[in-house]
Parts: structure tokens; sequence; C-alpha cells
């Protein structure tokens, strides 16, 4: 496929960490503009991928769909985050892998490891039928997009950048030190660009 033999994802991961060197407003206006790119992609990928092509296995013995699955359990956790009155406390405690409201049970829980995390959504979305993991996934992946808007507010912005630095290793050659609340936005786009790229693309 054309699309997979031009992408580089070495050059993807230099261009974060160029953009993780600028000043607040170019970087900011920097992520828009990959979240644009990247969101775009992602849906295509969504849009086009078949029910019997979901149900395959990826690249990490999971099928297609549990990792689209996965990937929108995370963002749909960030989307809480962001939306929360008290969004400074929720990224703490996002950081400790506590305090994931689950939509379907009405409750909070907290993790040991990320891996527990993936294994609790991996088992809450493994009877759903594609369609409406593919809806739900687009609709959380705009919902995430909705909160970097072109013109934000100096508010949001300072939150942006004042919650705790997370040192971020991206691969054996890059590793980032940002605040947490831009990591979570960098590691949305990078799980949809990068990370879970092959097991998105369509033959």
């Amino acid at each position: 496929m054309k699309e997979q033999r031009q992408f580089n994802p070495e050059s993807w991961y230099q261009n974060l960490v160029r953009m993780a060197a600028l000043p607040l407003r170019p970087r900011y206006d920097s992520l828009v503009a990959l979240h644009a790119v990247t969101l775009q992609d992602y849906v295509a990928h969504l849009t086009s991928m078949t029910e019997e092509t979901a149900y395959q296995l990826s690249s990490d013995g999971r099928t297609r769909a549990l990792v689209v699955a996965h990937i929108m359990a995370w963002e749909q956790w960030q989307t809480q985050i962001f939306a929360d009155p008290d969004k400074e406390e929720r990224v703490k405690k996002q950081m400790r892998l506590e305090g994931y409201y689950d939509d379907e049970k009405d409750e909070y829980v907290d993790f040991n490891n990320v891996d527990d995390f993936n294994s609790y959504q991996a088992q809450k979305y493994a009877n759903w039928r594609w369609e409406d993991i593919r809806k739900k996934a687009i609709k959380v992946a705009k919902k995430l997009q909705s909160f970097f808007p072109e013109n934000p507010s100096e508010e949001w912005l300072n939150f942006l950048e004042e919650t705790q630095p997370y040192s971020w290793k991206l691969t054996e050659e890059h590793t980032l030190t940002v605040p947490a609340t831009w990591y979570l936005w960098m590691v949305s786009l990078e799980h949809e660009a990068v990370e879970h790229r092959k097991d998105l693309e369509v033959d």
C-alpha cells in the first residue's frame, strides 16, 4: 500500500520532538495542525475497515477491533479529564492510573498498571459489534480534538503548561519531558498515527 511505504515513524517522532521544543503558542499551533491531519487519517482508516478485517488478528494478537477499542478507551479517559471542572486533580489521578470513569457501570475504577487497564477494556469491548466500536471511536476521537481549538483561551494554555512534568520515552533515541497534559495529547496522536498504524491500515 502506497501510504505504508511513505510513512516514516522516525521522521514523525523527530517532528514531535521539534514541536515540543517550540515556545508555547507555536507548539500548541503545531500540535493542533498535526492533530487535524492525524484525525483525518484515523477516521479514514476506521471508515475503510470492514467487519471482516476488523476481526482479523492484529500484530499483538488482539483483533483489530479491540485495538481500536483500546485507542478509544484511552482517548475517552482523556476527554473525561479535559471536561472535568477539577481537571488538574483528574490529570494527577490519571497519571497514577486512578479515577477512570466507566460510563457503562457508572463507577470509578483504578488500575495497577497499563496492562491492567488494557485488559479491562479488552474485556469490556470483547462482545461489541465492529460498527458500534467504529462509531464510538470516531465520536470520541472528534470529541478529544474539540478540546484543542485553533484559538485557545489563556486559561486553557495555562492549564496545559502548568501540570506536572512527565518523561516520555518515545524511542531508544528520543525521550521527551513535557507537562503531563501535553503528554496525554501527544500520546493520543502517537497511538493513532504510529503505534497502531499497521493494524489500522487496510490493504
